[in-house]
């Protein structure tokens, strides 16, 4: 690998670009696996494929986009915190963007957006720091 590709790479917001597309895709083959193929009611599936990729996602983060010391309940904490930030944070940008006319995808999307920036953030200076 290259100086300039082996720099990208040990930048955490690669890696934390990177666990938060696997965080989904994991998500998403859970509930597939379970609603899908299993047969388990959606709303079941759904709250059980998101809190497993919400432990998935903060594994990973911890370990591989922050590689952080900090205590795991300590950061653990902190990160369901910021979780709850975030279901505020989307409930009040989907409803308040879809009441001003925008579609509810778009909705979505600017506050995926907006809670993925804040959330690296967060990640790095608050929740995983050692």
């Amino acid at each position: 690998m290259g100086t300039g590709a082996r720099r990208l790479w040990e930048h955490s917001a690669v890696r934390f670009l990177l666990v938060g597309g696997l965080s989904y895709a994991f998500d998403v083959g859970v509930l597939v696996l379970l609603h899908g193929v299993l047969g388990m009611p959606l709303a079941l599936a759904t709250s059980v494929s998101f809190m497993s990729a919400l432990l998935v996602n903060f594994g990973l983060n911890r370990v591989f986009a922050f590689q952080s010391t900090s205590l795991v309940g300590t950061a653990l904490l902190r990160y369901l915190v910021l979780v709850l930030v975030n279901y505020v944070t989307t409930l009040l940008l989907v409803t308040g963007l879809t009441a001003l006319g925008l579609s509810y995808v778009v909705s979505k999307t600017v506050a995926t957006i907006l809670n993925a920036v804040m959330n690296y953030e967060a990640y790095r200076r608050w929740v995983f720091r050692t």
